[in-house]
């Protein structure tokens, strides 16, 4: 089975744009198949570290994928950081991972930014 084909249907992006509905800078919606990450592209300071900690226990321990969405510039560069410390954090196991890029919009001005979603796989 490919990673493609691991990622639940929620979760696949598509042509169309998504709306950005974010209310804080970061953004956490647990579900039982997967934890979805949000990331606001007016994120303040993030605490990078702390994330990828609470990511990798999830990935590791709960056997969780987590997607990890981040909106416009800001948000992409954070997402891409998120990840980046992951793979530093691995020891016994690789992750796998999947990058989407896709159209975002923030329902007030509707001006479209370049978003990306990194999936991150629990080891099989």
């Amino acid at each position: 089975m490919s990673l493609r084909d691991r990622i639940p249907e929620q979760l696949r992006i598509d042509d169309a744009i998504i709306a950005i509905t974010l209310k804080e800078d970061i953004e956490v919606f647990p579900t039982s198949d997967y934890v979805l990450l949000e990331i606001s592209h007016n994120a303040g300071r993030v605490n990078i570290p702390r994330i990828s900690s609470t990511i990798y226990d999830l990935v590791k321990a709960e056997k969780k994928m987590v997607a990890i969405r981040g909106f416009g510039f800001k948000g992409s560069g954070l997402a891409v950081r998120v990840a980046h410390e992951l793979k530093k954090r691995e020891t016994r196991f690789i992750y796998k991972m999947t990058f989407d890029t896709f159209e975002a919009a923030e329902p007030k001005d509707g001006n479209p930014v370049t978003s990306i979603q990194i999936i991150v796989m629990p080891p099989e």
